[in-house]
């Protein structure tokens, strides 16, 4: 070998050293590149370009085998001597890669249970009625008016129930506070007289086309008092279309539960319920209203099946795999999910109201009656009276109904295949409060057949804002999207 064939060889080994350390450096950047999950550069939402020393990344092996050769030939080439243009290769143009979102924040468990302004005509400056309270809240010793809102998500939950109406949003970073009001009204006679007891006892009213309405807790106060039934603007989860002012009223009641929106079009997620499978119901006129409702207030209206808003609420140690339970006034709403899909979501037309109803028949009063004894400290387990021996019988053949046609759908359903280990199934809404409720559902489950593995049997730490903790879970999510 001669000096020049030497030198070339030398020329050829040290451009082949130089490219073989390039394409270490170019692999090293892949590596880091195929982890940007990993990056700590906070997301911003913003479509993410990779820098031109990555452009290699997308290009295949064979292509970069066939680069090479074409490199290695024309340095050798050279180093003979030969007048070679050098390779050229078509430029590949960088991917564009979108950076994934990161984990949503947990929602506090934190609750702050916050005043609803009064409706109605004032009575004295200083006169205030609060929003109802139950078993399940504890109210920590906060104050709750004039509080500065700050490091807040911004997004609206609202439970339309039959009972009650229920809307939460995040005030501060480690804080739910929520609103809620009895989604009842009762007509009384529009006179002087009238409004001057009513002043006395200090009552709210409105006034609507020559008429007065009490609304509220104080409407089931009254009816319970004078034997009378409450008027609904809900009924088995969807508007009343029996009662003329169901609208007006829902509308009044909504507009002074919500909070006025942060920003023109925040995201207002509002519960609707699924398809019952023992009754035909429409709700897209129910779903029309208070979208309107919504928009005519400044927000983005959202819809969520109650089911599923338990849910995103209360399975999120289970990976959101799992099955929720709303039982509510006017009908139970059931979703299952898989890790966070919802793969059936199905409701029955029986609820708080129908125990009401059912025992009021049997006793001969007033189901306002019922309903009073119902929410007063009374035990499935251990009835005192033959009032609560009635309402017992009736609430076990409610959840023995309920069992039942969930062992009938999901059992002919193809969608719960996915669930290979134990299903837990968590119940929430106003109408599991009782105590002793979940001990009955445990009895009467003994029999029913799923078709799956069941799991724990599970009630919500707080039954009653579950719903619409979902809710806002999903008004955060989707607003964050926006």
């Amino acid at each position: 070998m001669d000096d020049g064939e030497r030198r070339g060889k030398e020329l050829v080994d040290d451009e082949l050293e130089r490219v073989r350390k390039r394409l270490l450096k170019v692999n090293e950047k892949i590596k880091q590149y195929s982890n940007l999950q990993k990056n700590s550069r906070p997301f911003d939402g913003k479509e993410y370009t990779p820098s031109n020393d990555l452009l290699g990344k997308e290009i295949p092996i064979e292509e970069m085998h066939a680069k090479l050769h074409a490199i290695n030939e024309y340095v050798r080439n050279r180093a003979l001597g030969k007048d070679v243009d050098p390779p050229v290769f078509e430029r590949h143009s960088p991917p564009v890669i979108k950076r994934p979102a990161p984990p949503l924040k947990k929602l506090s468990r934190e609750i702050v249970i916050e005043p609803v302004p009064e409706i109605g005509e004032s009575l004295e400056e200083s006169s205030e009625i609060v929003a109802d309270e139950t078993t399940t809240i504890e109210i920590p010793e906060l104050m709750t008016r004039g509080r500065k809102e700050t490091a807040a998500r911004l997004g609206v939950g609202l439970d339309l129930g039959t009972a009650y109406i229920v809307a939460g949003r995040e005030v501060e970073e480690k804080k739910v506070f929520v609103k809620n009001e009895r989604n009842a009204f009762l007509s009384v006679r529009c006179d002087q007289s009238t409004k001057e007891l009513l002043t006395r006892l200090k009552v709210k009213y409105v006034s609507l086309q020559d008429k007065l309405y009490v609304l509220g807790s104080m409407a089931l106060e009254l009816a319970d008092i004078f034997g009378r039934e409450t008027q609904r603007s809900m009924n088995m989860g969807i508007l009343n279309p029996s009662e003329a002012e169901s609208i007006p009223i829902i509308k009044l009641l909504v507009q002074n539960i919500l909070w006025p929106p942060r920003e023109e079009g925040e995201v207002c997620c509002f519960s609707i319920p699924a398809q019952p499978i023992d009754r035909d119901q429409d709700t897209i006129y129910h779903r029309g209203v208070f979208e309107g409702i919504l928009r005519s207030i400044g927000f983005e209206p959202m819809i969520i099946d109650e089911g599923y808003a338990v849910v995103l609420s209360e399975l999120e140690a289970q990976d959101f795999t799992g099955i929720g339970v709303s039982c509510g006034a006017g009908m139970v709403n059931i979703c299952a999910a898989f890790k966070s899909i919802p793969v059936l979501s199905f409701s029955i037309t029986r609820g708080g109201d129908w125990i009401d109803k059912s025992a009021a028949t049997v006793l001969g009063v007033p189901s306002s009656r019922v309903t009073t004894i119902k929410e007063h400290g009374m035990n499935l387990k251990n009835p005192k009276n033959r009032e609560e021996e009635a309402i017992v019988i009736y609430y076990r053949n409610y959840i023995h109904y309920l069992l039942e046609n969930m062992s009938r759908v999901f059992g002919k359903s193809s969608g719960t295949s996915q669930f290979k280990d134990p299903v837990d199934i968590i119940f929430a809404g106003g109408s599991s409060l009782v105590p002793g409720f979940l001990d009955v559902v445990k009895e009467e489950i003994k029999t029913a057949k799923f078709g799956f593995t069941l799991g724990k049997i599970l009630h919500a730490k707080e039954p009653f804002t579950s719903v619409v903790r979902g809710c806002l879970f999903n008004a955060i999510e989707v607003g964050k999207k926006r």
